[in-house]
């Protein structure tokens, strides 16, 4: 990297050995990908393609301007595919299926959301984006006691693409510790501060709506059951989206310790009580539990869920019962571990028929 490139983007590091779920690079072509998820293969990055340089898009970093492709759905990530080079796409041993995971080799630019959000504080915001992203994470640190060093700055504002009128305030919270902490004392965020207050029901309106455009299963009451556990900070009526993303040595799966085979062409439904959901606000979501005896498994059970779909993870807690309709799937582990089986959320095949509904 040049000198002039350190400058001009402060932000962008060398690939690292390990990337974590979130984090965003640029290929050679100048499109930017996002990686999808913590179970990532060591050749490649499983991801998604969110934006492409296209002279009418909105985007713009530099002189270059973007168009998304990316809209938060599996649908979308499936477009992205087809629009992409064959050598970026691979059928995945882990996951049995054809999966977007660009060689390594490909990456001109990886970006750290840490680093970007030290030059915001220490440079100084030069926008009401950033400066937003400053105040959430000072929020964070005198609020909760978290390190700055654990939090950074995602989405657009990563690469300095992003559009004042159009783009989100997106950051990233990192560790299991750190994100449990987050997530059990939203409300201390808001005490005493005037300018702050919790995303409420009506503020997610709009995503509820998107979520029933493509499942249209979900109801209103479904959709309002789910939704009210979402938590997101809001300064001067801004809402910002803090994902908590687990560190490499964290991740309760690593890729190629075990592999899924599914076995229904058509998604299955279950009930279940959610038993364990330690690793429920990561993604993927992963909620332990038990369903009753399953004639198309023989009498077994299913024991896990298993959420690729970002509008179902997060939301579920122990002691939950829950109905979810997914794909089935064989867990093969390559331990000596015996196999069982899982209902997976957000698979390319299931796309709008998968969901999870709370049972109350």
């Amino acid at each position: 990297m040049s000198g002039v490139d350190q400058l001009n983007d402060l932000a962008r590091i060398d690939l690292p050995a390990l990337v974590r779920d979130r984090d965003i690079y640029h290929d050679l072509e100048g499109r930017v990908f996002v990686v999808l998820g913590y179970i990532q293969p060591s050749n490649r990055i499983l991801s998604f393609l969110k934006y492409i340089p296209d002279p009418s898009g909105e985007w713009q970093s530099g002189e270059i301007k973007y168009k998304r492709i990316f809209w938060g759905s599996v649908g979308s990530t499936v477009e992205g595919m087809k629009i992409i080079s064959p050598d970026y796409i691979v059928e995945d041993s882990h996951f049995g299926t054809d999966l977007l995971e660009p060689p390594r080799e490909v990456v001109a630019k990886y970006f750290s959301p840490e680093i970007r959000l030290k030059e915001i504080m220490d440079v100084g915001p030069a926008d009401p984006l950033e400066e937003l992203a400053q105040r959430g994470a000072n929020t964070l640190h005198d609020t909760l006691g978290i390190s700055c060093d654990q939090i950074g700055v995602a989405g657009s504002v990563l690469w300095k693409g992003h559009n004042l009128e159009r783009s989100d305030i997106n950051m990233n919270i990192y560790g299991f510790d750190v994100s449990w902490t987050l997530h059990n004392n939203y409300n201390l965020l808001i005490e005493g501060r005037e300018y702050a207050r919790l995303r409420d029901i009506a503020d997610w309106k709009h995503a509820m709506n998107r979520v029933h455009e493509r499942v249209p299963i979900m109801k209103s009451k479904d959709l309002q059951n789910l939704f009210s556990r979402r938590q997101a900070l809001c300064l001067d009526d801004v809402c910002i989206g803090i994902t908590p993303i687990l560190l490499p040595h964290e991740t309760p799966i690593t890729h190629g310790s075990e592999s899924y085979a599914t076995l229904t062409t058509k998604p299955m439904t279950v009930t279940m009580e959610i038993e364990d959901s330690e690793y429920g606000i990561f993604h993927p979501a992963i909620y332990e539990g038990q369903s009753s005896p399953l004639d198309v498994l023989d009498g077994d059970s299913v024991s896990r869920i298993m959420v690729y779909d970002g509008a179902f993870g997060g939301l579920l807690r122990t002691g939950d019962r829950v109905e979810v309709t997914g794909t089935l799937q064989r867990v093969v582990p390559r331990s000596e571990a015996s196999p069982f089986y899982q209902i997976m959320v957000g698979t390319k095949s299931g796309a709008g028929k998968e969901y999870i509904r709370l049972l109350v």
